[in-house]
């Protein structure tokens, strides 16, 4: 009798091990910025302050085995300032980290906002806080050693690629570098990943036109290109708005790639229409007879809540808006016409857009 439990409980723990290594969850967000006004409301008169920015979302970023961020501002240091030249106070990095997020994006217009001198400082932050982070490095030797991007965990191998478009004008000083989009560079690149043996690649573009609400022709024709090389999913971010989602499918209905144009604003001060908040995508991965699959994936829309403070100070948080725009319980909140409005505007431009790609909600 004693022997039966004993191997019934060795092929239940058998079972449910096999089982998470079958399985891979990621979470994808867009453009995390901090514009003066917030880096002003976070001061509480003793230290920077950024811990309730993610308190009602960080439960479903935190239960994911990856999640991954687009950091668009430098590290580097006082003064701090925002648009058009960032500079965010590090604990805003540490703070995403808090909240769940193993993946910084780095390679994006912003990056040499204070010069190669700030960029660099942004690697030893990072560095510091022991967070990845991929798409610029401080020499070749350290792309070569940290690129392309090999995440680890559930038995999944996944090879993860970092481009931007420019850098607002400013050029990298040897021997940083900045991958750029360049089909050159990147096609060695791919290449590389090849020889990882990855299960899947995915492709993080900095791309697009801002405030546009469709992708361009631009993006459309690389993101076939990429396809063509390998590529299975491509996320992109920059122009500050959510923009359609495609999940594409063999002839038997299986999903084969997914091509997410932009994911809009994770966080920011932005004002203008339809850049108050932005998307989260969760994707799960799956392994049949040793081929990966694309599971699932779908998006829930996130807002960000600016709620005025007796001291005068505004609190920043982003928060569910997929859940919230839906919920009685939430129509005495300040903002709470704006956040429905903004819902509102992108689920009718993604529910007319998108392809075999759903709304999920959390609370």
């Amino acid at each position: 009798m004693y022997k039966k439990v004993l191997f019934l409980f060795i092929l239940f723990l058998f079972t449910r091990v096999s089982a998470q290594q079958d399985t891979l969850s990621l979470i994808f967000v867009g453009d995390a910025m901090s514009h003066l006004t917030q880096v002003n409301n976070a001061w509480n008169g003793k230290e920077y302050d950024f811990s309730n920015y993610y308190k009602s979302i960080e439960k479903e970023i935190s239960q994911v085995d990856f999640a991954v961020v687009n950091l668009e501002v430098p590290l580097a240091g006082p003064p701090y300032s925002g648009y058009p030249c960032f500079s965010s106070p590090d604990i805003f990095a540490q703070t995403l980290k808090d909240a769940g997020f193993d993946v910084f994006l780095v390679a994006n217009n912003h990056c040499l906002d204070k010069g190669t001198k700030g960029l660099k400082r942004t690697f030893s932050v990072l560095d510091t806080l022991g967070i990845k982070y991929m798409g610029a490095y401080a020499n070749p030797q350290v792309r070569e050693r940290m690129y392309p991007c090999l995440l680890l965990r559930n038995g999944f191998r996944i090879a993860m690629l970092n481009y931007t478009y420019g850098t607002n004008g400013f050029m990298v000083e040897a021997p940083c570098i900045v991958n750029m989009i360049d089909k050159k560079l990147i096609q060695a690149d791919i290449e590389e990943a090849k020889r990882m043996k990855p299960d899947i690649i995915i492709a993080n573009m900095h791309w697009g036109n801002e405030y546009q609400l469709q992708p361009s022709k631009e993006q459309k024709e690389l993101a076939e290109w990429l396809i063509q090389q390998g590529v299975r999913i491509i996320i992109g971010s920059h122009p500050h708005v959510v923009q359609p989602m495609e999940m594409r499918k063999d002839p038997t209905g299986k999903n084969t790639e997914l091509v997410v144009y932009s994911l809009g604003n994770f966080v920011s001060n932005m004002p203008f229409p339809n850049t108050t908040g932005g998307g989260l995508v969760k994707i799960i991965l799956t392994k049949n007879e040793g081929q990966t699959e694309i599971a699932s994936a779908g998006y829930s829309l996130l807002f960000t809540h600016r709620q005025p403070l007796p001291s005068g100070r505004i609190s920043y948080e982003v928060v569910p808006g997929s859940a919230w725009c839906d919920s009685p319980a939430k129509d005495t909140v300040s903002d709470i016409s704006k956040l429905r409005e903004y819902i509102k505007g992108v689920r009718e431009l993604l529910n007319k857009y998108n392809v075999n790609v759903e709304e999920y909600k959390f609370e």
